[in-house]
């Protein structure tokens, strides 16, 4: 049986040669310190799983992983780096949808877990079609124009941010809103969304891990965050955790709104026509421990949702 196909590509030859020495008996293993060597063997081949460090002479890793996504959209992506910078987990996201953020040193079990999964995700949705250029993006948005608006929720305690995103958007979209988690669950409950635009706070509470349940409860459910970042690390978890769509910075920048929404529309109606998709954005599970430190406002949302999710299935 054919081992399924795995690419590195990192600066540092040392790391190459541990890596492939650790993939070897489960997969074939490419590596490379060279980003357009990595390119024509991604052309060449059917690869399942892209792994790249970030800081390189000639290549940022998120470049290299947009490249990736345009050449094999079906290839799963990871980031591997030593160096949480902001903006670079931010492009991460934003240009390479990458499927996690792992940083170094990293543990061997752990990375062999999530590349194991990712192989697992690459293989169940081969030859599925996955659209990602904005042209086929624009095409979904007029196919779908005789189905009425589009729902978008905005999780956000300035209603300024809302009826904002309400007069811009009003010839395209639906827009409701929720200034806190009570009005976001009657929401949910009544209406069907594919779009959530969230802050990362609301009402001085950090509801980072609403994300995280959204996404457990409805893969198909595309997140974009609208903040001001500060922290890489949090970032990192939404993505792992939550599988955001995309990280906008605050101000609202509308020209950037609405090509992210465009995409993330599109995206959302090929997950809910193959739900096999969905599986691309796997999150990770919310751990006891992370669990415990909630505050009593997060974990009843959180076991309403569960409560949700099981009725659902």
């Amino acid at each position: 049986m054919q081992k399924p196909k795995i690419a590195f590509i990192d600066d540092e030859p040392r790391i190459l040669r541990s890596l492939k020495m650790h993939f070897r008996q489960s997969h074939d293993v490419f590596i490379t310190t060279d980003a357009n060597e990595l390119m024509q063997y991604v052309s060449d081949h059917d690869v399942q799983v892209v792994i790249s460090d970030q800081r390189m002479p000639d290549k940022q890793g998120t470049e290299v992983l947009r490249e990736v996504k345009e050449a094999s959209p079906n290839t799963i992506r990871i980031l591997l780096t030593g160096y949480a910078d902001l903006n670079a987990v931010i492009d991460s996201v934003n240009e390479g949808e990458i499927y996690r953020y792992i940083t170094k040193p990293w543990q061997n079990d752990e990375l062999k877990k999530i590349v194991n999964k990712a192989t697992e995700i690459a293989q169940q949705t081969k030859g599925i079609a996955q659209d990602n250029t904005e042209t086929k993006d624009t095409q979904n948005l007029e196919a779908n124009s005789h189905k009425g608006k589009r729902n978008i929720l905005v999780l956000d305690d300035d209603e300024e941010v809302y009826q904002q995103m309400k007069q811009y958007f009003k010839n395209t979209y639906s827009v409701s809103w929720a200034s806190n988690l009570e009005q976001a669950a009657k929401l949910l409950q009544k209406k069907s969304f594919g779009v959530t635009i969230t802050d990362a706070t609301l009402n001085d509470e950090n509801i980072t891990p609403i994300v995280y349940a959204l996404k457990n409860i409805q893969p198909d459910l595309m997140v974009v965050m609208l903040t001001e970042f500060k922290d890489a690390h949090m970032v990192i978890d939404l993505i792992n955790k939550g599988q955001v769509y995309r990280c906008l910075p605050r101000p609202t920048n509308f020209t950037m709104m609405s090509i992210s929404l465009d995409r993330a529309f599109g995206h959302h109606e090929r997950l809910v026509q193959q739900p096999i998709l969905a599986t691309r954005h796997h999150v990770e599970e919310v751990t006891e421990s992370e669990a415990f430190s909630f505050s009593d406002k997060l974990k009843g949302f959180f076991n309403k949702f569960r409560g949700w999710r099981i009725s659902r299935q």
